[in-house]
């Protein structure tokens, strides 16, 4: 909603058409004080959200609603806050895959093997 049809919303088109009284200039000041007020709490709130890395999944913690964690090569997302024990792919309801890691092949190199990311 623009500020416009707030102000119309809230005080009315004619109101507004007409010239201005002072107190009712202070009433207009006063709601959109009020209204940039709101939006600048609603953009904080915003802003603290994102991403918010846990790192690598460890069985003993808990993870709260939107933590990303890796487990397997892979990234998860949690759905919900999301009790300690319950590993990333074991439960729809609680971790969502969020990145797939490359599948790896065994590469034998100089008499050793070992685990390569396929290219």
């Amino acid at each position: 909603m623009t500020v416009k049809e707030e102000m119309e919303r809230k005080f009315g088109r004619q109101t507004l058409e007409r010239p201005v009284k002072a107190g009712e200039l202070f009433d207009v000041v006063d709601a959109l004080t009020a209204t940039i007020l709101s939006l600048r709490a609603r953009i904080e709130a915003l802003e603290s959200g994102g991403i918010k890395y846990a790192g690598t999944w460890q069985r003993a913690l808990p993870y709260r609603k939107g933590m990303v964690v890796t487990s397997a090569g892979a990234m998860w997302t949690a759905l919900a806050d999301t009790p300690e024990g319950i590993a990333p792919g074991s439960n729809a309801a609680f971790w969502q895959l969020s990145q797939k890691s490359k599948p790896t092949k065994r590469v034998k190199a100089e008499g050793r093997q070992h685990d390569d990311v396929q290219p």
